[in-house]
């Protein structure tokens, strides 16, 4: 299990989840699945590009010209690849780098989001967030997505607020303003997490300490709203009147329109009370809950050791 890593008490996230943020402490040491030094070896030595790697400053993106170049030769050239020395200028200035998707180039988080997946039940993939010493990186915002902090390196301060909208579907508009309550302030060090949920405003940023954390989250979650859009199309594709267009001039028919509508809800309920229940919760399990099967690994070996045959010319 790697999920005892990332919060000392499962129930209680179980309790917690989607509703309340959770601090969790004396988790020991994470160094073997992330922390400063690959964080450094990805910057300096492994060619990341855009959008795997991006720079924030006190809650803005940095422009991608200020620390990316174009490099390679011939038809190896490649646009959008960050310059490790641009990239290290930026952070003495403040920058905080945030590294997306590590699933895909760091194998030690990969595997270790293959088996958080399948103890929570849904794909989950990380990125990790670099802050020097008396910086600020997003700035206050919220998520369409539940995530768990695990702080690795130095320290970060964190408030919360309550969610100005309950379980988000969208990302806010850039630099939103938020007066909701606070609901939590605290420091984070190493061997601590925190569990924000969806819609909880957060705000992070460092004093006297740098900081590398590395956050867990699966994509934007399957939601009631999604399931009943997909019955909503299946009706209008069993009942003809639910394709039909708007009656003609229906501007100047405000009545006519409301007579339609009644109609039509009508016949959606109508289509709704046939739903096979215990169908619908297979299909949301079968849809929602299987995990993409990983490629198996020494496949490529074996592919590369085939002898292939080529089929005779006639």
């Amino acid at each position: 299990m790697v999920l005892h890593r990332l919060v000392t008490d499962t129930d209680a996230l179980r309790q917690a989840w989607e509703t309340s943020p959770l601090h969790s402490r004396d988790l020991g040491g994470f160094d073997d699945v992330f922390g400063l030094e690959p964080a450094e070896d990805l910057i300096v030595n492994r060619g990341l590009r855009i959008p795997y790697i991006r720079l924030m400053n006190n809650g803005g993106y940095i422009p991608t010209s200020r620390f990316t170049h174009r490099t390679g030769t011939g038809a190896g050239q490649a646009n959008g690849v960050a310059d490790p020395h641009a990239v290290l200028r930026e952070v003495e200035r403040g920058a905080t780098v945030v590294l997306r998707g590590l699933v895909r180039y760091s194998p030690e988080v990969a595997d270790f989001c293959t088996q958080l997946s399948k103890e929570l039940g849904f794909f989950t993939s990380a990125g990790a967030y670099l802050t020097p010493a008396n910086s600020r990186g997003a700035g206050p915002h919220y998520d369409p997505m539940s995530v768990l902090v695990r702080q690795v390196h130095g320290v970060k301060h964190w408030r919360l607020q309550a969610p100005p909208v309950r379980w988000p579907r969208t990302l806010p508009a850039p630099r939103e303003q938020y007066d909701t309550p606070v609901i939590a302030e605290l420091d984070l060090h190493p061997g601590e997490s925190l569990y924000i949920p969806r819609g909880v405003v957060h705000d992070a940023w460092t004093t006297d300490s740098e900081s590398v954390h590395i956050t867990f989250s699966g994509d934007t979650p399957p939601m009631w709203a999604d399931v009943l859009h997909d019955l909503v199309d299946q009706a209008a594709a069993a009942e003809p009147a639910l394709r039909e267009t708007f009656p003609w001039r229906f501007a100047d028919a405000p009545d006519a329109v409301a007579g339609q509508a009644k109609e039509r809800l009508a016949l959606l309920r109508a289509f709704l009370d046939t739903v096979d229940t215990d169908q619908l919760a297979a299909d949301i399990v079968d849809r929602h809950a299987t995990l993409p099967d990983p490629a198996p690994r020494g496949r490529l070996t074996a592919a590369l050791a085939h002898t292939h045959r080529p089929e005779p010319q006639r």
